[in-house]
């Protein structure tokens, strides 16, 4: 956890200084509060002081008693006579922190008189920010955004069609991931990595209670059995300390056991398909109470009791999971088939790139995409972060082949695998439904109540 705190403020001190040299914040123009940072970044107050601390230090900062804290007026920023591939990226993003610092020093030995600057913004705000930075002047070369900040570009015109430039890469990648990265037919994004929505367990705690690990065709029967064992009030103080199966509300997650039930959130949904999905969740989490549905903060899936071996199962990707490892965990987690119903399906995730048609250094955005396609860094990648490659060969060579089958990938392709902009055309709808759905998350909203309002913006 030590090691997790360090890293968050050493990650916002890196951000700051990247935006105070790069012009984004001048000298004399006042960072946005501790407070503020706190949110925008969703990060302790201890490790925003020690970021402004680090800052302080080194003269890039001064803080002004009562009235916050502003960029040196004293700074001087030397121009520089090199070329700059300037890349902005969504923070935080697993992809960034484990992966992009190793394309970009394979980037920079092959063309050495070429600066990398990195720039970072919050994923919930990335593109009010990419609008304040280009009304500064300020245009990236190379954007790096989620599937999620993907669905919310409002003029997809002002990007590159890669496959115009990149045919050849766009070839040997899945097609069932770079094919939702299109807008009216045009490819303005390609997919670095991705993953499956999967429900992962951990071995250690079902050896330790006895129950028998998942199996290929076990069921939403033998999850709740399996989440009723690991259910536990270890200290027996009435509290539970244990819970079998921890949830997220999150879009990103909860969807997973509705597509398994046939429900696409479209016209043709039906509602006792619907009705079926939204009671598991009150039937595990209220009424056998054998999960739970904690979250720290509303934008955070439920991640910290399974991490802090509190929660023996939960749904998550090998993204998460790549950045977990790096994190904090110490245990090996397991893939188990999902169960929650008679599909074979889930949600998929992504990390994609992005060329503004208005960037300086187009050629060099072009130049570092087709490097961090190469296959030797990419099974490099691979095999050093667990994430999935989006090149089947690469991703085949070296992931073991029961394990993607647990992801539902199988020769070359992805078996029903949806992402959350396919299922929601209108991206809006997301975010007007999670707000919707407090109650029912609360216990105080019965499922078929809300199944009828879900009906009501699907059809």
């Amino acid at each position: 956890m030590r090691r997790d705190n360090e890293f968050r403020y050493s990650r916002l001190a890196n951000i700051i200084r990247e935006q105070i040299m790069s012009g984004f914040i001048k000298p004399g123009e006042y960072l946005l509060s501790e407070n503020e940072l706190c949110k925008y970044y969703g990060i302790s107050r201890t490790s925003v002081r020690k970021s402004l601390e680090q800052l302080q230090k080194e003269g890039l900062i001064v803080k002004k008693v009562g009235q916050g804290t502003i960029v040196s007026p004293d700074l001087v920023v030397p121009p520089s006579e090199r070329r700059t591939l300037h890349i902005v990226a969504i923070s935080p993003s697993y992809f960034a922190d484990l992966c992009l610092g190793t394309i970009m020093e394979a980037f920079q030995q092959m063309y050495p008189h070429v600066d990398v600057k990195l720039l970072s913004f919050p994923s919930w705000n990335f593109w009010d920010s990419m609008r304040v930075s280009e009304e500064l002047g300020k245009y990236p070369d190379l954007l790096i955004v989620t599937d999620r900040n993907f669905a919310d570009v409002e003029q997809p015109d002002a990007y590159l069609d890669l496959e115009e430039h990149l045919s050849d890469v766009l070839k040997g990648l899945y097609p069932r991931v770079t094919e939702p990265f299109r807008a009216s037919g045009v490819q303005i994004a390609i997919p670095s990595t991705f993953s499956p929505v999967y429900l992962a367990y951990n071995p250690e705690l079902f050896a330790r209670f006895g129950v028998t690990e998942p199996v290929a065709d076990w069921n939403k029967r033998d999850l709740i059995e399996a989440a009723e064992r690991l259910t536990v009030d270890l200290d027996r103080d009435g509290i539970i300390d244990l819970y079998g199966l921890s949830l997220s509300s999150y879009f990103s997650r909860w969807p997973v056991v509705a597509l398994q039930n046939g429900v696409k959130f479209d016209p043709a949904t039906s509602r006792d398909d619907l009705v079926r999905t939204l009671e598991f969740f009150h039937d595990v989490i209220y009424r056998q109470r054998v999960a739970t549905l904690f979250q720290s903060w509303r934008a955070q899936s439920n991640s910290n009791a399974f991490l802090r071996e509190k929660a023996a199962m939960v749904m998550t990707t090998t993204i998460e999971m790549a950045g977990w490892r790096n994190d904090s965990m110490t245990f090996e987690a397991k893939i188990a088939p999902l169960p929650f119903g008679p599909l074979k399906s889930t949600l998929l995730v992504a990390n994609a790139y992005m060329i503004p048609k208005r960037c300086k250094e187009q050629e060099l955005a072009l130049a570092f995409l087709r490097l961090a396609y190469q296959p030797a860094l990419q099974k490099k990648l691979a095999k050093e972060t667990g994430f999935l490659s989006c090149q089947p060969a690469v991703t085949e060579a070296v992931w073991d082949e029961a394990s993607l089958a647990l992801l539902n990938i199988s020769r070359g392709q992805i078996e029903g695998g949806y992402f959350i902009h396919e299922l929601f055309a209108d991206v809006d709808k997301i975010e007007a439904l999670d707000a919707e759905m407090d109650l029912f998350w609360a216990g105080l909203e019965s499922a078929e109540s809300l199944a009828d309002r879900i009906l009501g913006y699907v059809r």
